[in-house]
């Protein structure tokens, strides 16, 4: 009887320190290393009158990209195009608008982020666009359907030059969204014409742009633009 005991005590003995040496030997589970983004380039100045797009490529150090936001700190400087997902790789463009310096910060669906310094060239020429007027939808309008699809202005040129340029919206606050170029115009039946600007030796056009279709319950400011090198030309702002 003494022998069982004894050899049961040993026994126990044997399996706790069985389970000890085991448990000894399994460290915790190592936590996943976090994402990287990186882009190339990360840094770029448009030359003066280089009003090209330039294409960036962001790349995640593992894994593949669900989804990429796109947010311009300056949204009056550039615009950016909607980014393009390759698994692990994705590109956008960045368009010039004005002159100025800005970011551009491209954030995945784990809150990894990656920043892209962009510049344009100032050039000290005399405006070539004066001031616009946003038509349709009238400036401050609310609920405007997200498939307009063509927006109307009036824009005032200096004396002389051709009617030339183009439409920038930003979107919210850091977003943006390009239209077309500007086309000479005629205003819808019912248009309600806002005060003219009183500016001396300017011609006045009235010009439209298409846009592609909008998010719905989204604010929008217009912008129109016609030379890199300076400012754009605020035209209005409305509401979808």
């Amino acid at each position: 009887m003494q022998s069982r005991q004894l050899l049961g005590v040993l026994s126990g003995l044997t399996l706790a320190g069985c389970g000890y040496n085991v448990a000894s030997t399994v460290g915790p589970t190592p936590s996943p290393s976090p994402v990287i983004l990186s882009a190339m380039p990360a840094t770029y100045t448009f030359a003066l009158d280089d009003n090209a797009q330039k294409l960036v490529t962001v790349s995640r150090s593992s894994g593949a990209f669900a989804s990429l936001q796109l947010s311009v700190a300056d949204p009056t400087i550039i615009g950016v195009t909607t980014p393009t997902l390759r698994a692990t790789s994705a590109t956008f463009s960045i368009i010039p608008i004005a002159h100025g310096s800005t970011t551009v910060n491209a954030t995945d669906q784990t809150g990894a982020m990656a920043v892209v310094h962009v510049s344009t060239a100032s050039c000290g020429r005399p405006p070539s666009m004066l001031a616009a007027q946003q038509l349709v939808p009238e400036s401050g309008a609310t609920n405007v359907s997200s498939s307009i699809g063509t927006l109307y202005f009036v824009v005032y040129f200096p004396n002389r030059v051709e009617l030339s340029g183009n439409l920038h919206v930003i979107v919210g606050q850091h977003g943006t969204l390009e239209g077309s170029p500007l086309v000479a115009a005629t205003a819808p039946p019912g248009t309600v014409f806002p005060t003219p600007i009183p500016i001396p030796n300017a011609t006045e056009m009235v010009v439209s742009a298409s846009i592609p279709a909008l998010a719905p319950a989204q604010q929008y400011r217009t912008e129109v633009y016609n030379d890199t090198c300076q400012p754009a030309v605020l035209a209005g702002a409305f509401s979808t």
